[in-house]
């Protein structure tokens, strides 16, 4: 049979257009349905009816009538194709008479992507998940394998140390006896040396104590037995041990001391005891120093004496500093403020001290002869100082050059001689090249050429002062940012011409500073500390009246990498700074113990809440901010505190004081004057918290009464400087209560307080106490009391306050 393949396209093409095999299957369905009698004739007449149009439409059913029709299809499709030897009749009819739409082909090149694209993704995910699959099993297997490979190595180390310790073991299984007798006989060395050491030391004091023994026997055996009799169970200084005892009395004045060598004869051998007058101070009882006193002493304890200070000693002459000369063991010497030194004197005492390392002659009025002296003799001197002192010139300091002395010196202070020419600076750099730290303070003339020579011939430099040297200009800060590399310590106050840029220059040529001291420069600007930024050594940093210095200047130094490191910070008359310096120092610096404020009016209580959670700090100095009681409450959250200022801060009350106080109990030093908010219900609070109180300041607190004193007196049994000026509540009440209360109280200052009466001061003076008063500011003329807000003036010093601010230069 021929196939579809075999029949002439043409034929294929003829068929299906006029339709003969829907014909052929219409007319064979309508006979199976119908069974006509005649089929001819029925053929006929269907063919007749297709002809005139009345099946336009024609389907398997078209010539079957309604009664006769099939429930389904008589023949198949695929009878009528066979019987017309057509098998792809089906495909050709589709592509004649069915051709699909463009809609029908996008939607179908649709479908198309779609399964493709999941068949795609299918096949990845297939893919994806076997290799990660693939990747966990590696992962694993190399952390099985890690885990055999650390656990492979302890047990070699472990066999590796096991072996160590069972060969250790046998050796010193075979070294202990050996060892022990070596242990035991050195031991028995050192037993038989300490026993030697403390018999030579007990037969040294016993022998010693024998020698003063005969030496002030006294005469008469019989009275000396009757004053044993009577003293026993009354000198118990004499029972103490021997260091006690010297200890109690190295606390004495040099007349004190010998006040008690005249009470018995063992005070007497104490007293004379040779560590006791290792360093003799005079300074002292200064008013009351004679030259008979200064001869015997020097004669007395010549041997062994180290230590000499004769300052401001007005009344000794020349006639007892020779004695000075027979102290061959001496090495500091201050002389300042004698005025009868001359070349004769300080010959002799260079001929007699070789030792000599400190020398201190400020503020003495001599000749070029002196400096002629020491550069001939003194040739071990290391600390010289000269200041204030005017009588030489500058061919004195020559013999600084040509001398054989003073080449060692690696301290020298010549503030305040302003008659040293440029010249005279150049001998003293070039004799003096080992000089570590040099105070050129008060020469207000002192040029840049003169600094120069310091810089260049004393390149070790690691101290320098230039206060109140107002004549330098930004020129001398580069000479030493140029050639002071190892400068540590730079102090400078007073001075109007620097600038900013010098003082960067400052600190990126001197990384090693530690020190810095910037005081009353108007032109010191945030640009200067910019240059401090990657300092890593600084330790204090004061920036006193810089006006313009504000929070960003101060960043540079908290955020750089010495903030961690800084111990003390003044910013007092800052003007600038505010509560944002306050955020960066709680967060950088950990280890400041001191910090001043004073007169920031941008201060306040967020920013002060921040200082209350510093640990480390120990001194706070808020005076004129604007600081309340919630500041003064944080500040309690800081048990360590020991100094605290809060003079003028007029937003204090009682509440603020209450809770800060409450939880200081270790607070030494409190200063709230002229915070006029203040009664006496705050002060009950501090004297019965802050019972450790050594110094107070309540002047200028207006509301305050006797009664504060009274609690004060009666809680504050350490105190002993007190200050109430400008109080006009306070009485002879109040004083008679300090007396009662306060025994250790050594100053106050009563100052414009018209209700206490002279008679009163004086009581309290005849208790040793010094008393500052103004009742006879009348007797005297000095015209009338002033009120208090005239008396009371804003200070611009840097250490307002009533504890001294650290001072490192």
């Amino acid at each position: 049979m021929a196939t579809f393949n075999d029949i002439n396209p043409q034929l294929k093409a003829y068929l299906l257009k006029h339709r003969l095999p829907d014909i052929f299957e219409c007319i064979f369905t309508a006979l199976a349905a119908s069974k006509p009698a005649d089929p001819n004739k029925f053929i006929l007449e269907k063919l007749r009816d297709y002809q005139d149009g009345k099946h336009f439409d024609l389907a398997w059913d078209s010539f079957v009538s309604r009664k006769d029709l099939p429930p389904r299809r008589v023949f198949k499709r695929t009878f009528i194709e066979n019987f017309f030897t057509l098998e792809d009749l089906a495909e050709l009819r589709y592509y004649f008479y069915f051709q699909p739409s463009e809609e029908q082909k996008r939607l179908a090149a649709q479908a198309y992507n779609d399964a493709l694209l999941k068949k795609h993704f299918r096949a990845w995910l297939g893919f994806y998940n076997r290799k990660k699959e693939k990747r966990r099993k590696a992962l694993e297997e190399w952390r099985r394998a890690v885990q055999f490979h650390k656990h492979k190595l302890m047990v070699r180390t472990f066999q590796v140390w096991h072996a160590w310790k069972c060969e250790r073991y046998r050796s010193q299984q075979e070294a202990a006896p050996i060892l022990a007798a070596k242990m035991r006989r050195i031991c028995l060395q050192n037993a038989i040396y300490t026993t030697f050491r403390a018999w030579q030391q007990v037969t040294k004091h016993a022998s010693d104590t024998n020698k003063w023994f005969k030496k002030y026997e006294i005469l008469n055996s019989d009275d000396e037995d009757e004053v044993k009799d009577k003293a026993v169970g009354q000198d118990f200084i004499s029972k103490l041990p021997h260091k006690a005892s010297n200890r109690i009395f190295s606390f004495l004045n040099v007349l004190d001391r010998l006040t008690c060598s005249l009470v018995c004869r063992s005070w007497k051998i104490m007293v004379q005891d040779r560590s006791l007058w290792t360093q003799i101070d005079l300074q002292r009882i200064k008013d009351q120093t004679t030259d008979r006193l200064v001869a015997n002493l020097a004669h007395k304890f010549r041997s062994f004496l180290c230590n000499l200070n004769l300052r401001d000693c007005v009344r000794v002459t020349s006639s007892s500093l020779r004695y000075i000369g027979e102290c061959r063991n001496l090495q500091e010497l201050s002389l300042s403020g004698i005025k009868q030194i001359n070349a004769d004197v300080v010959n002799d005492i260079g001929l007699g001290c070789k030792n000599l390392l400190y020398l201190n002659i400020a503020k003495c009025h001599f000749d070029d002869g002196v400096l002629r002296v020491l550069a001939r003799h003194y040739v071990n001197i290391q600390y010289l100082s000269l200041a204030g002192c005017t009588g030489f010139s500058t061919a004195g300091v020559y013999y600084f050059m040509v001398g054989q002395g003073l080449h060692k010196l690696f301290h020298l202070d010549i503030s305040g001689c302003s008659q040293i020419t440029h010249e005279g600076m150049r001998y003293i750099a070039r004799g003096c090249p080992l000089l570590h730290s040099l105070a050129l303070n008060k020469l207000t003339m002192m040029k840049d050429e003169s600094l120069y020579f310091f810089t260049k011939y004393c390149p070790n430099l690691k101290a320098l002062h230039l206060r109140h040297a107002s004549s330098l200009t930004d020129t001398a800060f580069m000479y030493i940012a140029d050639n002071l590399p190892r400068l540590k310590t730079l102090c400078v106050e007073g001075n109007h011409n620097i600038t900013g840029a010098s003082i960067k220059m400052v600190g990126r040529g001197c990384p090693d500073l530690v020190h810095l001291f910037i005081i009353d420069c108007i032109q010191m600007c945030d640009t200067g500390l910019k240059g401090f930024s990657s300092t890593r050594g600084l330790r204090v940093v004061n920036l006193g009246d810089c006006i313009r210095i504000s929070d960003h200047g101060v960043r540079n130094i908290v955020d750089g990498p010495s903030g961690p490191q800084i111990r003390e910070l003044n910013l007092t008359n800052c003007l600038r700074v505010g509560d944002t310096t306050l955020f960066r120092i709680a967060q950088r610096c950990q280890s400041l113990a001191y910090v001043s404020f004073c007169y920031s009016e941008f201060v306040t209580d967020a920013g002060v809440e921040l200082l209350g959670n510093m640990q480390a700090l120990r001194s706070l100095d808020l005076s004129g901010c604007a600081v309340g009681d919630a500041g003064l409450a944080s500040l309690g959250n800081n048990p360590n505190f020991r100094n605290i200022s809060l003079s003028e801060c007029n937003q204090i009350t009682d509440v603020g004081i209450q809770k800060m106080c409450s939880r200081l109990l270790l607070l030494e030093t409190l200063d709230i004057s002229y915070c006029v908010n203040v009664t006496d219900y705050a002060t009950k609070f501090l004297a019965f918290s802050c019972r450790e109180l050594v110094r107070l300041n309540i002047a200028g607190c207006t509301q305050l009464t006797d009664t504060s004193v009274s609690y004060i007196s009666g809680g504050c049994h350490y105190l002993s400087h007190l200050n109430m000026s400008n109080i006009a509540n306070m009485t002879d009440k109040a004083l008679r209560f300090l007396r009662r209360g306060c025994k250790l109280l050594q100053r106050l200052n009563v100052t414009v307080c018209p209700a206490i009466t002279y008679g009163a001061i004086q009581r309290v003076e005849s208790g040793g106490c010094i008393v500052s008063h103004s009742i006879d500011v009348k007797e005297m003329k000095l015209g009338p009391i002033l009120p208090l807000s005239q008396t009371h003036k804003r200070p611009m010093s840097v250490g307002y306050s009533i504890f001294p601010i650290p001072n490192h230069a």
